[in-house]
């Protein structure tokens, strides 16, 4: 059954671990090397330094985020707090090791994003500060075998997903890659990622052909029977239900599989992004979500102000995987 927005009225996280934790995506600086063409230029042209290393936009300082963190883990306690960095590329930052230390000796966990492009021995030194990460495959300028000799570094060290970014134009290349890991890396979550033009404007998804599309909409029966989890790796982030409370049904989503759909229009339903969620920009400011609904909430390097309600949403689509991951519903009990 493909359900349509009308036709259920709670979506929230299928995994009991995801409703209690919550998870802070940080966007650190916007220095990478790669340069993809469909990432805007603003995400990966090296403008926005680290925190600790002068720039135009002022100086960030480690110490300040740091205080946050603290701030952060103390608001929303007793939740677990999962803090996601990436960039850019996190991987370059000289700082993220020493950050990643801290964050465990608060009883807080860490993930990234990253491109992969960093050699499998960095990892193998590396691993160990890290509770999850977010592989993402760029046929562009990432290596086939270079990105599956790092996933198979990581594997089973802890919980790892791999989104391939699903360019038209190097789909074999993407698929042949998709079905190695499948094969070869059975402790690792696998998702083909559609792409989306315009992103941060009008934003479309890309133009697949029918084929493609099938393939986008059936990615769960081909690459996502081969996980067998280890159940010491709990993921923050996962499955939703989407739940009709009236007639007693569900069922299991994920964000991409939603976007590939087009069912992403929640307008008029209550988000708890902010209460589940929150986003940390480049220079700082905090915010619910990529979205933004709702304003600023502060800035981590002066002052902030953390929510404790969900907010009405008004956007007419939801395009981030992130914040699609958080619960949503039609009729929310605020108190």
């Amino acid at each position: 059954m493909k359900y349509l927005n009308d036709e259920y009225n709670i979506l929230d996280h299928s995994h009991s671990y995801a409703k209690e934790t919550v998870v802070i995506n940080w966007l650190l600086g916007t220095k990478c090397n790669f340069s993809c063409s469909y990432c805007p230029p603003w995400l990966h042209d090296g403008d926005v330094d680290w925190a600790n290393n002068y720039h135009k936009w002022g100086t960030r300082y480690l110490k300040d985020i740091k205080k946050f963190i603290l701030e952060v883990i103390d608001h929303y306690y007793p939740k677990k707090i999962y803090f996601e960095f990436t960039g850019g590329e996190v991987t370059l930052w000289k700082d993220l090791i020493p950050l990643a230390k801290f964050i465990r000796s608060n009883n807080a966990t860490i993930g990234i994003i990253s491109n992969g492009s960093r050699p499998a021995r960095w990892w193998g030194k590396h691993k160990k500060y890290f509770d999850h990460v977010c592989f993402s495959f760029h046929a562009e300028f990432g290596k086939p075998n270079k990105f599956l000799s790092v996933v198979k570094e990581v594997n089973g060290e802890f919980r790892t997903h791999v989104n391939i970014m699903m360019n038209p134009d190097t789909w074999d290349e993407c698929i042949q890659l998709a079905e190695r890991i499948s094969n070869e890396c059975h402790n690792v979550s696998l998702a083909l990622q559609p792409l989306m033009e315009g992103l941060g404007e009008k934003e479309t998804i890309f133009p697949y052909t029918e084929e493609q599309q099938q393939v986008l909409d059936r990615q769960h029966h081909l690459y996502g029977q081969h996980i067998k989890w280890n159940t010491n790796f709990p993921v923050p982030r996962g499955a939703m239900e989407m739940i009709d409370t009236k007639n007693s049904k569900k069922e299991i989503s994920s964000a991409h599989r939603l976007i590939a759909n087009k069912i992403n229009d929640w307008s008029g339903w209550y988000c708890y992004a902010g209460i589940e969620n929150l986003v940390v920009d480049w220079d700082g400011s905090l915010w619910r979500g990529w979205c933004r609904e709702g304003g600023t909430l502060g800035n981590v390097y002066e002052e902030c102000h953390l929510p404790l309600k969900p907010i009405l949403c008004k956007k007419s689509f939801c395009h981030c995987n992130f914040d699609i991951m958080c619960k949503k519903e039609q009729y929310a009990n605020i108190i």
